[in-house]
């Protein structure tokens, strides 16, 4: 009897110890039994999301969490939540972006970077962690030399600012459209004005392909404007206004946010009577920016679509009355956490538990993305080296409401990149 019961306590003693490894391992880990992933418990889902916030806030928070609501209240993926950390401001600077993005996923335990509106996305690390970014693709992580199923950032509207692409979108026919209607002129004139950032660089070097293509006699790319602590615009204003051999250019385009407020108040102070063109399209900004026009890459919020009644209405179910207050930045978070659900419903066809980081990235790789009424197609892997195909519509401000003058359409057509 004796040397039975010191075996039993053997026994009993090495399932406890088995019991206690076991604990300190899980406890080690960072995750709960039975998680399939980093930022995933089997139950939730992590997402968190790196902006600019002066350009896209409190508009972006509003946007990803109206569309985390609807899917968590519509059951979309049964026995699936997700859960939004917060929203990390870049402050327009590198160093910034990388520890934000940092904190995200080793602290926050994120399993998506969602929205991703900063143009400095940290790729390298994200990437080398294995962390999905849905947003809007102005950073270099987005695109890709040649069509691509590696990358891990996936935008809307795909790469939007190509560093070296072999070929750019059709993305001035909507503004060539409207100024050749406008002015009668066969090759109206276009001056391009951006900052001296990648991005910006990127973006008038691009912009001059496409529109050139379009019809536009391309007179100037202006890049001398620093990217951050801009305290005085003139110059660079004063520049675009003489490029056209000493005169204003029939157009001007502004590759910039809300850097095109200030600039748009100097023309204007100018006498310019041209055709000003930004991206700036909210109904904040409608008397600031009247007389100019928007070029939009989504169905403008004013059109009665099934799709814009939809983000409407999640906007409307978050906080009532945001529905009527839609900007750039409820629209660009909302469609990034709506490609990301899209690409995670692919992810879990196989179940629950299918859905890691890297089934995402790989559905994302080969998807369509399409809100009918509001935005896309986008179809990747083409979309990697620019958003394919390049679809948008033209509005102009009358100083008290957005008219479309050109309605959302979409062009598979592609101009060889001859400014690489």
């Amino acid at each position: 009897m004796k040397i039975r019961k010191v075996r039993l306590r053997a026994g009993v003693g090495a399932a406890l110890a088995l019991v206690l490894v076991t604990t300190v391992m899980v406890a080690q880990s960072g995750v709960t039994a039975g998680a399939a992933a980093r930022g995933f418990d089997g139950t939730t889902i992590k997402l968190g999301g790196l902006v600019l916030a002066s350009n896209f806030d409190p508009g972006a928070t509003n946007g990803i969490q109206a569309r985390i609501k609807a899917f968590n209240d519509n059951n979309e993926i049964k026995g699936v939540k997700l859960e939004y950390v917060g929203t990390a401001n870049d402050n327009q600077d590198p160093a910034t972006a990388l520890s934000e993005a940092r904190r995200l996923v080793t602290q926050d335990q994120v399993f998506a970077i969602v929205p991703g509106l900063s143009q400095f996305l940290p790729g390298d690390y994200l990437t080398q962690q294995k962390v999905p970014v849905f947003g809007w693709g102005f950073a270099p992580m987005y695109c890709s030399s040649t069509a691509s199923t590696k990358l891990w950032a996936f935008g809307w509207d795909g790469c939007a600012t190509n560093p070296d692409p072999p070929v750019v979108p059709d993305a001035g026919r909507n503004a060539y459209q409207y100024v050749t209607k406008k002015t009668g002129k066969k090759n109206p004139t276009m001056g391009i004005i951006s900052n001296d950032t990648t991005g910006g660089k990127n973006g008038t070097k691009s912009a001059k392909v496409y529109d050139t293509a379009a019809g536009f006699k391309v007179v100037a790319t202006n890049n001398q404007m620093p990217g951050s602590a801009v305290s005085d615009y003139t110059p660079y204003v004063q520049a675009i206004l003489t490029s056209d051999n000493g005169h204003a250019p029939d157009a001007i385009q502004c590759v910039l946010a809300t850097d095109c407020i200030p600039i748009y108040d100097l023309v204007k102070a100018s006498g310019f009577q041209g055709t000003f063109i930004s991206p700036l399209y909210s109904d904040i900004l409608v008397k600031a920016m009247g007389g100019s026009v928007v070029l939009t890459n989504f169905v403008p919020f004013n059109q009665d679509t099934a799709g814009v009644k939809q983000m409407k209405a999640a906007l409307d179910a978050y906080k009532p009355g945001l529905g009527a207050k839609v900007d750039t930045g409820s629209y660009a978070a909302y469609a990034s956490a709506d490609m990301f659900i899209q690409a995670l419903k692919i992810a879990a066809k196989g179940g629950k538990d299918k859905i890691t980081p890297e089934a995402v990235q790989k559905a994302a790789s080969t998807m369509t993305w399409e809100i009918k009424g509001l935005a896309g197609p986008t179809i990747y892997p083409k979309s990697t080296i620019w958003g394919y195909p390049s679809c948008s519509a033209a509005s102009l401000s009358n100083g008290t409401a957005w008219e479309q003058v050109v309605p959302y359409s979409c062009s598979k057509k592609q101009y060889k990149n001859t400014n690489g």
